[in-house]
């Protein structure tokens, strides 16, 4: 019998141990994407769609409510886990630098100081800024440290008004949690059709 990615979200929601740990989960959800085509003396043209994306829930809340800017405008910034055909490879990299994988396709998801891109620019570049963090593991705990708004260009840390906060995971609910992920958008990347559908 085939598992859905509902199934997959309940096995990694363990709960951890009492103390200052968080759980890590995820949940499909949408966001509205417009394009718009210029043409030369006419009107421009343009399309909205609802997007699917996977977003990071912290405590059973997503990221984006805790990255919400003080006045109230809320983080637009998405994972790489998106229902597109050019995401899935970018998933994959994002996945396996949250495992601290090495490998060359690292690049389009890590600064060069080391720092981890957790939120990114719908349009999935680095370089317009993200939402980054350095991840830190020990035998039993891993940690999203120094969460922060990271500058594209610069990589200066703290471009906002947002203040850097660092969450810590129990580390095996946490791999199996990221592993599940991995191994679905992975499939994506190989297939788009091979992948666990969307809502």
């Amino acid at each position: 019998m085939g598992r859905s990615v509902t199934d997959r979200l309940d096995e990694g929601q363990v709960q951890p141990p009492t103390g200052d740990l968080s759980t890590l989960g995820w949940a499909w959800s949408s966001y509205e994407q417009t394009d718009t085509v210029t043409r030369q003396f006419r009107k421009d043209l343009s399309t909205t769609r609802q997007v699917a994306v996977v977003e990071w829930l912290i405590d059973g809340e997503p990221l984006t409510e805790r990255m919400r800017f003080p006045n109230g405008t809320p983080c637009d910034d998405l994972t790489l886990m998106h229902d597109a055909p050019n995401f899935p490879p970018a998933a994959v990299a994002s996945l396996r630098a949250l495992l601290l994988l090495a490998g060359a396709e690292q690049e389009p998801v890590q600064f060069s100081d080391g720092r981890v891109g957790i939120l990114f620019c719908p349009c999935g570049d680095l370089y317009c800024g993200a939402v980054s963090a350095n991840v830190v593991t020990s035998d039993s705990t891993v940690e999203w440290r120094d969460i922060a708004y990271q500058d594209g260009n610069t990589e200066q840390i703290g471009v906002s008004e947002v203040a850097a906060f660092t969450l810590m995971f129990e580390r095996a609910p946490y791999e199996s949690t990221i592993t599940a992920l991995l191994e679905d958008w992975a499939a994506r990347a190989e297939d788009p059709r091979a992948g666990t559908t969307t809502p």
